[in-house]
């Protein structure tokens, strides 16, 4: 499973945010040696990583606390989240950067946990110490 958590759909005036975890870099389990955990702010345009082939980016792991509008999250644990002013639908769909289109929202993305990036694509299967393999 890529990842298991909540899609949520906010107003384009909750575009700030500001967060607890790793960062300024995007990060995932098996690639956060870039990032440093500490106190982040941020918005979905800087978040935004032009890949050549449109794709998830943004997230940040092991974050404690995010406040974004007039929403606070916070975890003991740590989550993962991304936000985004593409919604995953527009990110699937798109084949090229010019295809992406923005709807006027901001789409955040809070997740219990997100497997690894790994290098499948022109490397060795994703280590399984980075899969979400939990049955519970």
């Amino acid at each position: 499973m890529p990842r298991f958590g909540f899609d949520f759909t906010l107003p384009k005036n909750s575009n700030e945010f500001s967060y607890f975890g790793y960062g300024p870099f995007e990060s995932y389990c098996d690639m956060h040696h870039a990032s440093t955990v500490g106190i982040y702010s941020s918005n979905a345009d800087k978040e935004y990583v032009n890949y050549v082939m449109p794709q998830e980016h943004g997230n940040h792991t092991e974050t404690k606390m995010l406040k974004i509008g007039n929403l606070e999250f916070n975890s003991e644990q740590g989550f993962e989240f991304n936000v985004s002013e593409y919604s995953i639908s527009a990110l699937t769909k798109a084949q090229h950067t010019d295809e992406l289109v923005k709807d006027g929202k901001i789409h955040l993305r809070l997740d219990y946990k997100v497997s690894g990036i790994g290098s499948n694509s022109c490397g060795p299967d994703l280590n399984p110490k980075y899969r979400l393999d939990e049955k519970q």
